[in-house]
């Protein structure tokens, strides 16, 4: 039996499961730099100690309403391929182990499936979608070298 330590952010009244081994930090909202041409979940770019770090709309993304960033929004910086992205969500709530027994994961033909979740997990009474950041920042890598550029 294994299990993994995951964070678990809020997205408009949502939550969901990112793995923790993938999380640099979390940080406080900081206006970005738009960039132009970009993916229009890009809200832009800041310096991350040196580093230029693409800052993504978690809640444009997933398809929830986009209002403007606020001061108790955060940002979780994901390290992918040695690359740092950050994620702009409305809140971080806990730190949770999963136990793999506990997530099911979808095949292409249930109407659940989604190519940026890897599965449902049931932590609890609640089911908790798990981000695919991978693909995630896949799907959005002309942005990131537009960005690293």
């Amino acid at each position: 039996m294994s299990s993994f330590d995951a964070l678990l952010i809020k997205v408009g009244d949502q939550s969901y499961a990112m793995p923790l081994l993938q999380i640099q930090e979390i940080r406080g909202w900081t206006p970005v730099s738009a960039l132009p041409d970009t993916d229009p979940a890009c809200l832009g770019v800041l310096n991350l100690r040196g580093h230029v770090l693409p800052v993504f709309d978690a809640r444009r993304i997933l398809g929830k309403p986009t209002p403007e960033p606020r001061p108790q929004d955060v940002i979780v910086v994901a390290v992918l391929d040695g690359k740092p992205m950050g994620l702009l969500v409305d809140g971080v709530s806990d730190i949770v182990q999963i136990d793999e027994t506990h997530i099911t994961n979808p095949t292409e033909d249930e109407a659940w499936s989604s190519r940026i979740i890897d599965g449902i997990a049931t932590i609890g009474e609640q089911l908790v979608p798990l981000l695919a950041l991978q693909k995630i920042a896949g799907d959005r890598a002309l942005a990131l070298e537009h960005a690293a550029a």
